[in-house]
């Protein structure tokens, strides 16, 4: 009597035992599946908050291609551009208009966190509340003037009145030379009303303008490849956290002599670099569809097609993480007040 019951409670064991590991494998793989059903067979989007073209939209579109190889369920990502305001527009689609869901990606210009920092009014977002994806890289900023020019280093920048051209007073184009007018005594004229990068590099060949300061040298490198290889620019000086280096001899704006409390509102803008291409996830998308994109990023920048096709194209890649990036947008855009008041009167306000 005592072994049968024993021998039952033994099998019963046994029963439950399976029944149970069955049902967390059923759980396990469920899970996996329902994972992969939510990207499967959807079309997501990149908002590129800048126009088709430029440097943002190719970096953008490259990313696109290579980016859902890495998500599970490999869904289709499509390019949206939403020009307007210095990224400013589509970042407020995306703070208060795009699903929460996890489908639609910001891509932003580089002047934002400082527009933000600034206190823009009709900013409707806080850029440390959305989920930063990473960076694809920190090529940094340069000031360029065409290859006749009398103009061609900082110092002769002092000497020498040279109009430059920019987009808007939000953008870098505008905002870097005023900077250095300011700090280091150049003597640059701001000319806002292009409508892009693209129109103001036309406008440097056509002598509309003497030259620009706010592209990135990633960026300069794909649109005038030939500037570069037949010598038709001067390059002033370079302002990032890192010299291109193709780019050795050409000072970074904090190497040069300036006093202390100026070298910190130049490496205040000079951190601009860290939102070169950067991407980000609305606020109040859930925590594992970030981790998804996060992860799916990472593995990007390191795949091997994404990089032989990124070589291909000239494209600089050096990028930042995902949680490093989201500290270097808190510190930036809630930035000691003192250093922001400091940073916004250098551009004359």
């Amino acid at each position: 009597m005592h072994q049968r019951t024993r021998r039952l409670g033994f099998i019963g064991a046994i029963l439950f035992l399976a029944v149970t590991t069955g049902l967390l494998a059923a759980s396990g793989a469920g899970a996996q599946t329902a994972s992969e059903s939510s990207f499967a067979g959807k079309r997501f989007k990149i908002v590129v908050g800048a126009a088709a073209g430029g440097g943002n939209d190719i970096y953008g579109r490259i990313l696109a291609r290579h980016l859902p190889t890495h998500i599970p369920g490999k869904p289709t990502i499509i390019i949206v551009n939403m020009q307007g305001a210095s990224s400013i527009s589509a970042t407020n689609y995306m703070a208060n208009i795009a699903p929460k869901d996890g489908s639609e990606l910001l891509e932003i210009v580089q002047a934002l966190p400082l527009v933000q920092a600034f206190g823009q009014e009709n900013i409707n977002f806080d850029l440390a509340a959305f989920h930063w994806v990473g960076n694809m890289t920190d090529s940094p900023v340069v000031y360029v003037t065409w290859r006749d020019s009398p103009v061609k280093d900082v110092e002769s920048a002092r000497k020498t009145e040279i109009v430059f051209g920019s987009t808007s007073p939000n953008s870098l184009f505008s905002m870097m030379p005023l900077v250095m007018n300011k700090t280091l005594g150049t003597r640059f004229k701001v000319v806002n009303g292009y409508d892009s990068g693209k129109a103001i590099e036309l406008a440097t060949e056509r002598g509309e303008v003497g030259g620009f300061g706010g592209s990135t040298w990633s960026s300069l490198a794909i649109d005038e490849p030939e500037w570069i290889s037949q010598k038709k620019i001067n390059i002033l000086a370079q302002a990032g956290l890192r010299k291109a280096k193709e780019l050795a001899d050409v000072p970074l704006l904090t190497e040069l002599q300036v006093r202390d409390e100026d070298r910190a509102v130049l490496k205040f803008y000079s951190g601009v670099v860290a939102f070169a291409r950067a991407f980000a996830l609305g606020p109040d998308v859930p925590a594992d569809r970030v981790a998804v994109w996060r992860r799916a990023f990472d593995d990007t920048m390191k795949d091997k097609a994404f990089l032989a096709e990124a070589t291909a194209m000239k494209l600089d890649i050096n990028p930042v993480g995902g949680e490093a990036l989201q500290k270097i947008v808190a510190d930036t855009v809630h930035a000691d007040r003192e250093l922001i008041a400091r940073a916004q009167a250098a551009l004359g306000n």
